[in-house]
């Protein structure tokens, strides 16, 4: 049981600590998992909270697998892990169940979990917790109070800073198919080789007042007393799909303008600004100044929300910002830059630099990135 018992305290240690670091490196996107929950248990009061609860599950998860490793505080962290597994065993066991949130946001985007797969992760963290809870007397601190009381500060102003940090200035590792360096009209391609959906034709009939599907080798035992009601095509197995399904943007006047963006050659600015209701104030004049200097050297501003743009013109010209937006949908917007309102830079269509609402760059500075004298991460070649 002792030997059981430290494995289990190990394990649990390491993945709370994994977890709450990968949801911790983009709070942004771990918050809009938060929301789709609130929204399936009509919880809508807290959606406006979503991104400060992200961030305090993150430093919350992380300090507690922290503790596990130290065996340190032992009885408030046993209660504290025994209860959060099994609210969110059944939360998971739910999503497996109704298929409501098709991914539960464990890992981020990092490792897509299936509602199944994620159900069975924390049925596996079950029983090593509640392995951990019976041993618990087994587990003992590492080190004296002091330096436990020392190592666990220190751990919570690292990942203070550090879940702070990828708020402000984006993901340190970016998992999503926008990230630096990828080719956004290659991630909208599948290769030859992929996979396609497999597809079968169902006919619907009915019988005794039921409703029933036949397939294509079923037909022949239709009689008079079947009566035909509709044909459809009924997916058997998902093919590949592509990383960027959903890249469109649209004018005022609902003309499709994706390819007019992405045929463009050289150097392209992109606002992302999915709602510019919540956008955050004091970037304007900024943003205002940037894309007038864009402007002026010739590099194509194009700005993306999905706000409606009857909506958007008494924002633009109240904050005097001679650029036209046009719409796209949120998935695609939330997905290119962890920021509203955020900036990428393209050079055809490959990704060259992100910034965010906390580090809108001059124009100066952006001209290093297309001469190619700073490298992503800012450092200078």
């Amino acid at each position: 049981m002792k030997i059981t018992t430290q494995i289990s305290r190990i394990l649990v240690g390491v993945l709370f600590i994994l977890s709450g670091f990968i949801k911790a490196n983009d709070t942004i996107g771990f918050s809009y998992k938060l929301v789709e929950y609130f929204e399936i248990f009509n919880l809508h009061f807290f959606v406006d909270y979503a991104v400060g609860l992200a961030m305090f599950i993150c430093i919350f998860e992380i300090m507690v697998g922290v503790a596990l490793l130290l065996g340190a505080y032992t009885g408030p962290n046993m209660w504290l892990l025994l209860i959060m597994i099994i609210f969110f065993t059944i939360l998971t066991g739910y999503s497996a169940i109704t298929h409501k949130v098709t991914d539960c946001g464990c890992f981020g985007d990092a490792i897509k979990l299936k509602p199944f797969e994620s159900f069975m992760k924390d049925v596996v963290l079950l029983i090593l917790i509640v392995i951990m809870f019976f041993g618990q007397f087994y587990i003992a601190p590492i080190f004296n109070k002091t330096i436990t009381a020392i190592s666990m500060g220190v751990a919570l102003l690292v990942t203070t800073f550090f879940t702070f940090n990828t708020y402000m200035f984006l993901p340190k590792i970016d998992f999503l198919p926008y990230k630096v360096g990828n080719d956004i009209k290659e991630q909208m391609t599948l290769p030859p080789n992929a996979k396609k959906d497999s597809i079968a034709m169902v006919f619907i009939y009915e019988k005794d007042g039921k409703q029933i599907e036949l397939g294509v080798n079923d037909i022949g035992v239709v009689d008079d007393s079947y009566k035909f009601i509709d044909r459809k095509d009924k997916l058997i197995v998902e093919g590949d799909k592509p990383s960027i399904p959903d890249f469109r943007l649209f004018d005022a006047n609902g003309e499709d303008l994706t390819d007019s963006l992405l045929n463009q050659k050289g150097f392209k600015m992109i606002l992302v600004q999915t709602d510019v209701k919540k956008s955050r104030k004091g970037t304007e004049i900024s943003l205002s100044n940037l894309a007038l200097m864009c402007k002026q050297a010739g590099v194509p501003f194009w700005a993306l929300t999905n706000t409606s743009l009857t909506e958007v013109e008494p924002y633009r010209h109240e904050n005097q910002l001679a650029f036209a937006y046009f719409n796209m949908d949120a998935t695609p917007l939330k997905s290119m830059v962890r920021s509203n309102p955020g900036l990428l830079l393209l050079k055809d269509n490959v990704v060259i630099k992100k910034w965010s609402a906390y580090g809108i760059p001059t124009f100066d500075k952006v001209k290093l990135y297309m001469e190619g004298k700073v490298g992503p991460r800012g450092i200078r070649k």
